[in-house]
Protein backbone atom coordinates (compact mmCIF):
# COMPACT_ATOMS: atom_id res chain seq x y z
CA UNK A 1 0.00 0.00 0.00
CA UNK A 2 1.47 3.35 -1.08
CA UNK A 3 1.71 6.34 1.59
CA UNK A 4 -1.45 8.08 -0.25
CA UNK A 5 -3.62 5.25 1.41
CA UNK A 6 -1.95 4.83 4.21
CA UNK A 7 -2.64 8.79 4.58
CA UNK A 8 -5.99 8.36 3.97
CA UNK A 9 -6.84 5.40 6.70
CA UNK A 10 -5.37 7.44 9.22
CA UNK A 11 -6.74 10.19 8.37
CA UNK A 12 -10.38 8.80 7.70
CA UNK A 13 -10.00 6.52 11.39
CA UNK A 14 -8.69 8.56 13.77
CA UNK A 15 -11.48 11.60 12.44
CA UNK A 16 -14.32 9.38 13.32
CA UNK A 17 -12.67 7.63 16.37
CA UNK A 18 -11.50 11.14 17.30
CA UNK A 19 -15.24 12.68 16.61
CA UNK A 20 -16.63 10.09 18.41
CA UNK A 21 -14.58 10.77 21.70
CA UNK A 22 -14.90 14.54 21.79
CA UNK A 23 -18.79 13.77 21.59
CA UNK A 24 -18.60 11.87 24.18
CA UNK A 25 -16.18 13.44 26.59
CA UNK A 26 -18.40 16.77 25.75
CA UNK A 27 -21.65 15.14 26.84
CA UNK A 28 -20.31 14.58 30.23
CA UNK A 29 -18.57 18.02 30.77
CA UNK A 30 -22.15 19.40 29.80
CA UNK A 31 -24.00 17.08 32.16
CA UNK A 32 -21.89 17.44 35.03
CA UNK A 33 -20.22 21.55 34.55
CA UNK A 34 -16.88 19.60 35.35
CA UNK A 35 -14.02 18.83 34.20
CA UNK A 36 -12.25 17.33 37.28
CA UNK A 37 -11.86 13.36 36.75
CA UNK A 38 -11.52 13.27 40.81
CA UNK A 39 -15.02 14.23 40.96
CA UNK A 40 -16.42 11.72 38.17
CA UNK A 41 -18.12 8.30 38.73
CA UNK A 42 -20.70 6.07 37.97
CA UNK A 43 -22.02 7.43 34.76
CA UNK A 44 -22.37 4.05 32.91
CA UNK A 45 -25.58 3.28 34.46
CA UNK A 46 -26.98 6.74 33.79
CA UNK A 47 -25.48 7.91 30.66
CA UNK A 48 -25.44 4.56 28.29
CA UNK A 49 -25.47 6.14 24.88
CA UNK A 50 -22.23 8.63 26.07
CA UNK A 51 -20.84 5.15 27.84
CA UNK A 52 -20.67 3.17 24.32
CA UNK A 53 -19.75 6.42 22.41
CA UNK A 54 -16.06 6.22 25.20
CA UNK A 55 -16.11 2.59 24.64
CA UNK A 56 -16.09 2.31 20.49
CA UNK A 57 -14.29 5.77 19.90
CA UNK A 58 -11.60 4.68 22.71
CA UNK A 59 -11.17 0.80 21.14
CA UNK A 60 -10.94 2.59 17.68
CA UNK A 61 -8.23 5.13 18.41
CA UNK A 62 -6.00 1.96 20.39
CA UNK A 63 -6.73 -0.18 17.08
CA UNK A 64 -8.93 -2.55 18.53
CA UNK A 65 -9.19 -5.44 16.05
CA UNK A 66 -10.88 -4.84 13.19
CA UNK A 67 -11.96 -1.16 13.91
CA UNK A 68 -11.13 1.29 11.30
CA UNK A 69 -7.53 2.39 13.77
CA UNK A 70 -6.10 -0.93 13.98
CA UNK A 71 -5.88 -0.97 10.27
CA UNK A 72 -4.14 2.33 9.79
CA UNK A 73 -1.77 1.35 12.89
CA UNK A 74 -0.92 -2.17 11.25
CA UNK A 75 0.07 -0.14 7.64
CA UNK A 76 2.07 2.11 9.32
CA UNK A 77 3.87 -0.49 11.38
CA UNK A 78 4.36 -2.70 8.12
CA UNK A 79 6.09 0.42 6.91
CA UNK A 80 8.51 1.06 9.40
CA UNK A 81 8.59 -2.77 10.50
CA UNK A 82 12.25 -3.60 8.73
CA UNK A 83 13.72 -0.42 7.89
CA UNK A 84 12.61 1.71 11.11
CA UNK A 85 12.58 -0.61 13.96
CA UNK A 86 12.90 2.21 16.45
CA UNK A 87 9.99 3.95 14.90
CA UNK A 88 7.90 0.83 15.40
CA UNK A 89 8.69 0.68 18.84
CA UNK A 90 7.52 4.06 19.22
CA UNK A 91 4.43 3.43 17.37
CA UNK A 92 3.90 0.26 19.78
CA UNK A 93 4.40 2.36 22.58
CA UNK A 94 2.41 5.08 21.57
CA UNK A 95 -0.43 2.58 21.71
CA UNK A 96 0.41 0.67 24.32
CA UNK A 97 0.34 4.33 26.40
CA UNK A 98 -3.27 5.31 25.00
CA UNK A 99 -4.74 2.46 25.90
CA UNK A 100 -3.86 2.54 29.68
CA UNK A 101 -4.85 5.95 29.50
CA UNK A 102 -7.85 5.23 27.55
CA UNK A 103 -8.75 2.51 30.04
CA UNK A 104 -7.77 4.25 33.32
CA UNK A 105 -9.96 6.94 32.03
CA UNK A 106 -12.98 5.29 31.61
CA UNK A 107 -12.75 3.58 34.52
CA UNK A 108 -12.52 6.79 36.99
CA UNK A 109 -15.23 8.45 34.52
CA UNK A 110 -17.93 5.96 33.98
CA UNK A 111 -17.38 2.83 36.81
CA UNK A 112 -17.27 3.01 40.57
CA UNK A 113 -19.53 4.80 42.61
CA UNK A 114 -21.43 8.20 41.83
CA UNK A 115 -20.03 11.13 42.84
CA UNK A 116 -21.70 14.32 43.96
CA UNK A 117 -21.80 15.50 40.63
CA UNK A 118 -23.01 12.61 38.68
CA UNK A 119 -25.20 11.27 40.92
CA UNK A 120 -28.09 12.42 39.45
CA UNK A 121 -26.63 13.49 36.04
CA UNK A 122 -28.96 12.49 33.23
CA UNK A 123 -27.99 11.09 29.71
CA UNK A 124 -27.95 13.92 27.00
CA UNK A 125 -30.64 15.15 25.51
CA UNK A 126 -31.59 13.87 21.90
CA UNK A 127 -30.03 17.11 19.66
CA UNK A 128 -26.42 15.71 21.47
CA UNK A 129 -27.28 11.62 21.66
CA UNK A 130 -28.45 11.40 17.65
CA UNK A 131 -25.22 12.34 16.33
CA UNK A 132 -23.52 10.26 18.81
CA UNK A 133 -25.37 7.25 18.33
CA UNK A 134 -24.48 7.81 14.44
CA UNK A 135 -21.15 8.54 14.85
CA UNK A 136 -20.68 5.07 16.92
CA UNK A 137 -21.95 3.44 14.33
CA UNK A 138 -20.02 5.24 11.61
CA UNK A 139 -17.25 3.93 13.57
CA UNK A 140 -18.30 0.22 13.58
CA UNK A 141 -19.15 -0.25 10.07
CA UNK A 142 -15.66 1.91 9.07
CA UNK A 143 -13.76 -1.19 8.61
CA UNK A 144 -16.98 -2.30 5.80
CA UNK A 145 -16.95 1.21 4.12
CA UNK A 146 -12.81 0.83 3.55
CA UNK A 147 -12.71 -2.49 2.47
CA UNK A 148 -15.42 -0.98 -0.22
CA UNK A 149 -13.22 1.58 -1.05
CA UNK A 150 -10.30 -1.11 -1.67
CA UNK A 151 -8.37 0.84 1.19
CA UNK A 152 -7.52 -2.58 3.59
CA UNK A 153 -4.70 -4.70 2.61
CA UNK A 154 -5.08 -8.13 1.08
CA UNK A 155 -4.84 -11.11 3.79
CA UNK A 156 -1.74 -12.26 2.52
CA UNK A 157 0.27 -9.11 2.06
CA UNK A 158 -0.55 -8.58 5.92
CA UNK A 159 2.99 -8.71 8.41
CA UNK A 160 1.65 -11.03 10.89
CA UNK A 161 4.12 -9.64 13.24
CA UNK A 162 2.82 -6.22 13.13
CA UNK A 163 -0.45 -7.72 14.24
CA UNK A 164 0.63 -9.58 16.95
CA UNK A 165 2.80 -7.10 17.81
CA UNK A 166 -0.06 -4.23 18.03
CA UNK A 167 -2.91 -6.55 19.47
CA UNK A 168 -0.66 -7.06 22.23
CA UNK A 169 0.46 -3.65 22.82
CA UNK A 170 -3.09 -2.44 22.76
CA UNK A 171 -4.39 -5.54 24.99
CA UNK A 172 -1.25 -5.04 27.81
CA UNK A 173 -2.23 -1.69 27.48
CA UNK A 174 -6.01 -1.82 28.32
CA UNK A 175 -4.44 -4.83 30.93
CA UNK A 176 -2.52 -2.56 33.17
CA UNK A 177 -4.57 0.45 32.90
CA UNK A 178 -7.56 -2.00 34.40
CA UNK A 179 -5.76 -3.20 37.00
CA UNK A 180 -3.64 0.06 38.17
CA UNK A 181 -5.13 0.98 41.63
CA UNK A 182 -7.33 4.18 41.83
CA UNK A 183 -7.17 6.42 44.23
CA UNK A 184 -8.21 9.59 43.96
CA UNK A 185 -6.56 10.72 47.57
CA UNK A 186 -3.10 9.71 45.78
CA UNK A 187 -3.64 12.04 42.63
CA UNK A 188 -1.44 14.92 43.58
CA UNK A 189 1.86 14.16 44.96
CA UNK A 190 3.49 15.41 47.68
CA UNK A 191 6.82 15.49 45.82
CA UNK A 192 7.73 18.74 44.69
CA UNK A 193 9.23 17.19 41.61
CA UNK A 194 6.39 14.93 40.54
CA UNK A 195 3.77 17.58 41.67
CA UNK A 196 5.25 20.03 38.99
CA UNK A 197 5.46 17.72 36.47
CA UNK A 198 1.61 16.38 37.32
CA UNK A 199 0.87 20.46 36.41
CA UNK A 200 2.67 20.68 33.55
CA UNK A 201 0.41 18.05 32.44
CA UNK A 202 -2.51 18.98 33.76
CA UNK A 203 -2.80 22.82 32.51
CA UNK A 204 -1.08 21.24 29.12
CA UNK A 205 2.02 22.72 29.31
CA UNK A 206 0.38 26.29 30.39
CA UNK A 207 -0.47 26.85 26.68
CA UNK A 208 -3.13 29.11 27.49
CA UNK A 209 -1.26 31.30 30.13
CA UNK A 210 1.10 31.60 27.55
CA UNK A 211 -0.85 32.24 25.13
CA UNK A 212 -2.59 34.87 27.07
CA UNK A 213 0.48 36.66 27.78
CA UNK A 214 2.26 36.70 24.50
CA UNK A 215 -1.48 36.44 21.50
CA UNK A 216 -4.01 38.26 24.08
CA UNK A 217 -1.71 41.04 25.75
CA UNK A 218 -0.09 42.13 22.08
CA UNK A 219 -3.65 42.27 20.28
CA UNK A 220 -4.52 44.27 23.75
CA UNK A 221 -2.26 46.44 23.78
CA UNK A 222 -2.47 46.93 20.36
CA UNK A 223 -6.19 47.79 20.49
CA UNK A 224 -6.02 49.85 23.63
CA UNK A 225 -3.44 51.88 20.98
CA UNK A 226 -6.27 52.29 18.08
CA UNK A 227 -8.81 53.14 21.02
CA UNK A 228 -6.44 56.28 21.66
CA UNK A 229 -5.42 57.04 18.34
CA UNK A 230 -9.32 57.11 16.89
CA UNK A 231 -10.44 59.01 20.14
CA UNK A 232 -7.71 61.56 20.61
CA UNK A 233 -6.34 61.75 16.63
CA UNK A 234 -9.45 60.54 14.33
CA UNK A 235 -12.07 61.83 16.39
CA UNK A 236 -9.84 65.34 17.02
CA UNK A 237 -9.81 65.86 13.18
CA UNK A 238 -13.47 65.19 12.46
CA UNK A 239 -14.30 67.97 15.66
CA UNK A 240 -11.78 70.30 14.16
CA UNK A 241 -13.38 69.78 10.06
CA UNK A 242 -16.83 70.02 12.00
CA UNK A 243 -16.64 72.75 14.18
CA UNK A 244 -14.99 75.08 11.17
CA UNK A 245 -17.59 74.09 9.24
CA UNK A 246 -19.75 75.32 11.94
CA UNK A 247 -17.82 78.27 11.95
CA UNK A 248 -17.68 79.16 8.32
CA UNK A 249 -21.55 78.69 8.24
CA UNK A 250 -22.12 81.36 11.11
CA UNK A 251 -19.72 83.72 9.54
CA UNK A 252 -21.26 83.16 5.98
CA UNK A 253 -24.49 83.91 7.71
CA UNK A 254 -23.38 87.14 9.37
CA UNK A 255 -21.74 88.61 6.77
CA UNK A 256 -23.94 87.89 3.51
CA UNK A 257 -25.16 90.63 1.76
CA UNK A 258 -28.02 89.14 -0.05
CA UNK A 259 -26.16 89.67 -3.57
CA UNK A 260 -25.13 87.25 -6.10
CA UNK A 261 -21.77 89.03 -6.77
CA UNK A 262 -21.10 88.00 -3.29
CA UNK A 263 -21.86 83.89 -2.72
CA UNK A 264 -20.23 84.16 -7.00
CA UNK A 265 -16.91 85.32 -4.93
CA UNK A 266 -17.32 83.04 -1.60
CA UNK A 267 -17.60 80.19 -4.10
CA UNK A 268 -14.41 81.06 -6.59
CA UNK A 269 -12.26 81.63 -3.19
CA UNK A 270 -13.82 78.12 -1.89
CA UNK A 271 -12.62 76.15 -5.15
CA UNK A 272 -9.59 78.31 -5.40
CA UNK A 273 -8.49 77.09 -2.16
CA UNK A 274 -9.45 73.36 -2.65
CA UNK A 275 -7.13 73.62 -5.63
CA UNK A 276 -4.63 74.94 -4.15
CA UNK A 277 -4.68 72.41 -1.48
CA UNK A 278 -5.11 69.23 -4.21
CA UNK A 279 -1.95 70.56 -6.32
CA UNK A 280 0.32 71.14 -2.83
CA UNK A 281 2.77 68.51 -3.63
CA UNK A 282 2.82 69.41 -7.34
CA UNK A 283 3.62 72.60 -7.09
Amino acid sequence: MQWTNVALLLLFTHAIAKALMFMSIGCVIYTTNSQDLTEYGGLWSKMPATTSAFVVGGSALVGLFPLGCFWSLERGLDIFWYDQPLLSAVLLLVNLLSALSLTRIFRLVFLGEPQAKTRRAPEVAWPMAVPMVAMIFATLLSPILMQNLSLLPDWEYINKSAVVALIASGTIGASIGATVELQKSKSRSIQKPIRVVQDILAFDFYIDKLYMLTVVALVGALSRVMAWFDRYVVDGVVNVVGLASVMGGESLKYSASGQSQFYLLTILLGVSVLGLLLTWSLL
